[in-house]
């Protein structure tokens, strides 16, 4: 697909790192499977894989966590 963002590049699969905050806590996700831009680097994420991240932000708030550092296990 077109990109949304830069409007020149074209998206393919590939995997970006994705960044969530929960009040306090910051989680950081590798290897996330997305749609990424070859133009500027812009990811796009699935609707499952994006409800999966916010589910895992939600955890790492419950447990206090202030920051994590993670890879994505599919």
């Amino acid at each position: 697909m077109k990109c949304m963002i830069c409007k020149h590049g074209e998206t393919a699969a590939g995997a970006a790192t994705v960044s969530a905050q929960r009040g306090p806590c910051t989680l950081v996700i590798n290897a996330v499977p997305a749609e990424v831009c070859g133009n500027c680097g812009e990811y796009y994420l699935s609707e499952d894989t994006a409800r999966r991240v916010a589910r895992m932000a939600d955890e790492a708030e419950r447990r206090g966590t202030d920051v994590e550092v993670r890879n994505y296990v599919a």
